[in-house]
């Protein structure tokens, strides 16, 4: 089973490949409106967290994009909250976006979820939501669990979980790909705004809304200084039996909690979002219509609501 899986694997990779050499256009996308920085954390002397911040409002939300993405996913759906009510902060996670990328071999959801929680820490405030989509949903799970060993204040509010990686599964290809020695590196030879269609075409369930803007922005997530390696080490480090250890303490979760689910997700079941909403002991679980693995860019305006 495993080896026709990989067998798949090389025939994405060499349609890939196919595609560059029959292009007239084989230029990836620019991606330069994607590539500015923000604020930064320290979260130690060599790893810097990019963030941004938008409004000025009393109620304070922190948001994890998903695997080899950016704070860039949440364009789509930042500009819905009123400035004057909420502060929003959109992280890169370490190894993505503009945050730092060393070759020090942590990049588990435990190490962001630590780093999450530093900056959940930093700005201190009495009221935070924090939101996590995909694999930074799973890092979200993990923040809170973290936090809520801390008996001196209530840190979070509220969890928001969009399509969360909450539970072990077969890999999505182009993650599985990433994990395959020669293959893994080879694929970040391919031009940036291939990827990006392919990805695109995966996660959102309407091919029609895919447009040259969502392609750019994707293919922005493959620029920049040690990212293939930061994308391949992640990939390597999703770790089952870590996630079976923190499977059993989601019937200890006390946090309010709202999941988000793209009723055609193809990456994530949404069997499984049902699932962690029966496990959690204060969740409660929206469904979005005609939707894949991406709501908030996708269906923005229904996720929101």
């Amino acid at each position: 089973m495993r080896v026709s899986y990989k067998i798949d694997l090389l025939k994405i990779l060499m349609l890939f490949v196919v595609a560059y050499y029959l292009s007239s256009c084989a230029q990836s996308i620019p991606a330069l409106k994607y590539t500015t920085h923000g604020l930064t954390y320290a979260y130690s002397p060599d790893i810097e967290i990019n963030y941004e911040m938008i409004g000025y409002g009393r109620k304070k939300i922190v948001f994890v994009h998903g695997f080899g993405t950016s704070l860039h996913t949440w364009d789509d759906i930042k500009e819905l909250f009123p400035k004057d009510e909420f502060t929003l902060y959109l992280l890169d996670m370490k190894g993505f976006g503009n945050s730092s990328k060393p070759e020090d071999d942590l990049y588990s959801i435990q190490e962001q979820a630590n780093i999450t929680v530093g900056f959940i820490r930093k700005i201190n405030s009495k009221s935070v939501h924090l939101i996590g989509h995909s694999y930074g949903g799973g890092v979200a799970l993990h923040a809170d669990i973290l936090l809520a060993k801390d008996k001196s204040k209530k840190w979070i509010d509220k969890l928001i979980l969009i399509d969360c990686l909450a539970y072990m599964q077969d890999a999505p290809a182009f993650v599985d790909l990433l994990t395959i020695p020669v293959i893994n590196k080879l694929s970040f030879q391919l031009p940036h705004n291939y990827k990006a269609e392919y990805i695109l075409g995966k996660v959102f369930f309407d091919k029609n809304l895919i447009n040259e803007k969502l392609i750019a922005r994707y293919a922005s997530y493959y620029y920049g200084e040690n990212i293939p390696y930061a994308f391949i080490t992640t990939a390597e480090q999703i770790n089952p039996i870590e996630y079976e250890e923190v499977i059993e303490t989601y019937k200890l979760i006390s946090t309010k909690c709202l999941i988000i689910w793209g009723d055609n997700d193809s990456i994530l079941s949404l069997e499984s979002g049902i699932k962690l909403s029966k496990e959690m002991l204060n969740a409660r679980i929206e469904i979005i219509n005609e939707c894949g693995h991406v709501p908030h860019e996708e269906k923005p305006n229904a996720t929101f609501s």
